[in-house]
């Protein structure tokens, strides 16, 4: 995982203005610069090492020769939404664009209580119904793992939450008495031969087959054509462990960010 450095992607980044798409999750924040449609680079540092995240995007904006033109950011935290505005406020004078707030997902949500869906999941819907097409669903492999709907119309239904891998082998550690804490990493074989390897195998295989299990269960829903899109930092180790992944595509938020960001609705 990249930690407080930016990660470059083309190593061209003048000439002209660039789009700031940021994601505030509650383990990581992301930050991806485009320019046009090309992810250019990308930062992701964890949300306890603000300083670090701080100095890097301060540093990013200073090398862009024409400047920052516009950000857009989406945020599930609020207390580190204020602190990045008012960081950006101070070294960019760029239109701050906060999804949820001055600007929308176009998806028509079907949410029983719109509000109580996190913008993060608005916006993944959106960006895979405009990038791979719908029917969908977008699992993402975060601090938790949220399942999201999207039928065949383009409206977002719904989903599922449920713990993440790293918080289900976190809490074999914290609610037993002797298993041990162990580090995520590929299981190699269903049957463990021996206590860490059973956890793993647990974790990876156990959650790999209820995506399976889910996922014929939706595509029952929304029809054969269903797509099927993972994202979140563990989509590419689960989709070993689940055959029904179609899609891997981690910068699928920061995506949907630079769309939104394109809409009309954004003004």
């Amino acid at each position: 995982m990249l930690s407080g450095r930016w990660k470059r992607i083309n190593k061209k980044t003048d000439g002209m203005s660039y789009l700031l798409a940021i994601d505030i999750g509650n383990t990581n924040i992301t930050a991806g610069l485009f320019r046009n449609k090309r992810l250019m680079k990308k930062l992701k540092t964890p949300s306890t090492e603000f300083s670090i995240y701080s100095s890097g995007l301060s540093k990013i904006c200073n090398e862009t020769r024409h400047g920052i033109g516009r950000i857009v950011i989406s945020s599930v935290v609020p207390v580190t939404l204020e602190r990045v505005k008012r960081l950006l406020k101070d070294i960019t004078g760029a239109r701050q664009l906060i999804v949820g707030e001055n600007v929308s997902a176009p998806i028509r949500n079907m949410y029983r209580m719109k509000s109580e869906v996190g913008q993060d999941r608005l916006i993944d819907a959106f960006a895979a119904k405009s990038l791979y097409g719908s029917p969908s669903v977008i699992i993402d492999f975060g601090t938790a793992i949220t399942f999201d709907a999207v039928s065949g119309g383009g409206d977002y239904l719904g989903g599922l939450i449920l713990p993440g891998i790293e918080m289900g082998l976190a809490s074999l550690y914290k609610k037993t008495a002797l298993l041990p804490k162990v580090e995520l990493k590929r299981a190699r074989h269903i049957i463990g031969r021996d206590t860490v390897d059973s956890m793993r195998g647990g974790i990876l295989f156990g959650y790999g087959a209820m995506c399976d299990g889910l996922i014929s269960k939706y595509r029952l829903l929304l029809g054969k054509g269903l797509k099927v899109i993972a994202t979140g930092g563990n989509a590419k180790l689960i989709k070993s462990y689940a055959k029904s992944i179609q899609i891997v595509d981690e910068d699928l938020t920061l995506k949907g960010l630079r769309l939104i960001s394109e809409s009309r609705l954004a003004g």
